[in-house]
């Protein structure tokens, strides 16, 4: 089946390299995706494999590199759609929004509402929303899952966020709370085959408040329904060669679990893929009351019950602050430290995967869809 994205048409046993024209600049010129296809030499499903939505996060440039092979491709039926720089504006100054207007990038795909009231007191959609929107119908109309790929902190562990599935209480069909759980089981499947740890995104209220749903995984999810994930590769700014393997190792798993590749599923080495029997959903714990220099306790990827003891609090001279230590509130396992350790009040000093007893499957609020 035909397959083209921008400037590049997919061949049939080819990888074949072309750009997505973005928005155009007020200065001249274009901004562009980069982007690769891959297509096997028989039919199958296609996989979009996405990263650099925000620019300082680098990981996901090399994993997509690295994996797309020629021993892959021998292999590979159906269609890989690699975008390895969502936003190239925020990469060529590593940071992590573009510096030309929108906030940030990964709150700005469609969210599946009515389009509100014209405000002519409100500025209207800017030009990467509107381009990210029409990248969406792309996706919307050529996926059939989707890989988003990310870096979390530095030193944090490799873990993967996997979103609440939405549904319409008079939805029908993938919009139904019956489809929502259909499409929740195919996510869990998902998140199996890539063998990496998972963290559920935040209970629904929250979810939507903080606008994940206008991620970029959120968006495939829960907008277009197709089983899409995030990837945290931990790392920061500078890619963990363990991690990265681990990585292409668990994409691998995954276009099998698709049926993009065929043969059994790659063990995942190199990286803790913890797994506290209980489902965990983020958490950042550990606040500071005041300035302090803070000295951590647990290690990332650490196993932590209530009570035990997560940092150290001196002020500048080295005196013992009160309270002298803070104790976890939680059962769970630490997912990474915050940076640095000079900290203000308020100040978290871990992210951490805390026990999740909230459905994973919950419904729109009443008002969501109303213009």
């Amino acid at each position: 089946m035909p397959f083209a994205l921008g400037t590049a048409r997919a061949r049939i046993g080819k990888i074949v390299y072309g750009v997505y024209p973005l928005i155009e600049h007020p200065t001249g010129g274009t901004e562009t995706i980069p982007v690769v296809l891959a297509r096997g030499r028989k039919d199958g499903p296609c996989c979009w494999l996405t990263a650099g939505i925000h620019g300082n996060e680098h990981s996901g440039l090399q994993v997509l590199h690295e994996l797309l092979t020629p021993a892959l491709l021998r292999e590979l039926r159906g269609t890989l759609c690699v975008l390895p720089a969502l936003n190239p504006a925020g990469l060529r100054i590593t940071a992590r929004a573009a510096y030309y207007p929108g906030g940030d990038p990964n709150r700005l795909w469609p969210s599946g509402q009515p389009a509100p009231k014209p405000d002519l007191d409100r500025p209207p959609p800017s030009a990467l929303e509107r381009a990210y929107a029409r990248l969406f119908e792309e996706i919307r109309g050529g996926a059939d899952a989707l890989v988003d790929l990310h870096n979390a902190w530095i030193g944090s562990v490799s873990f993967v966020f996997r979103d609440r599935v939405l549904y319409r209480k008079d939805g029908k069909g993938a919009w139904s709370q019956a489809g929502a759980e259909r499409l929740s089981a195919r996510l869990g499947e998902m998140c199996a085959a890539y063998g990496h740890a998972v963290v559920n995104e935040y209970p629904a209220k929250k979810y939507l408040g903080e606008k994940l749903q206008r991620s970029t995984s959120g968006a495939a999810l829960n907008t277009a329904r197709i089983p899409a994930l995030t990837m945290e590769l931990g790392g920061g700014e500078m890619p963990d060669p363990a991690i990265k393997r681990a990585a292409q190792a668990g994409i691998r798993n995954i276009l099998r679990w698709q049926g993009l590749l065929s043969g059994p599923r790659e063990a995942i080495g190199g990286i803790p893929a913890i797994d506290p029997g209980f489902p965990c959903r983020r958490r950042s714990v550990a606040r500071v009351d005041g300035p302090a220099v803070v000295t951590h306790l647990k290690e990332p990827g650490e196993r932590v019950k209530k009570g035990e003891p997560l940092v150290l609090l001196r002020d500048i001279w080295g005196r013992p602050l009160k309270p002298r230590i803070l104790t976890s509130e939680y059962d769970g396992w630490i997912v990474g430290r915050s940076h640095g350790i000079v900290y203000y009040p308020g100040t978290a000093a871990y992210v951490m995967a805390i026990r999740d007893d909230e459905p994973l499957v919950a419904p729109y609020p009443k008002s969501y869809f109303k213009a």
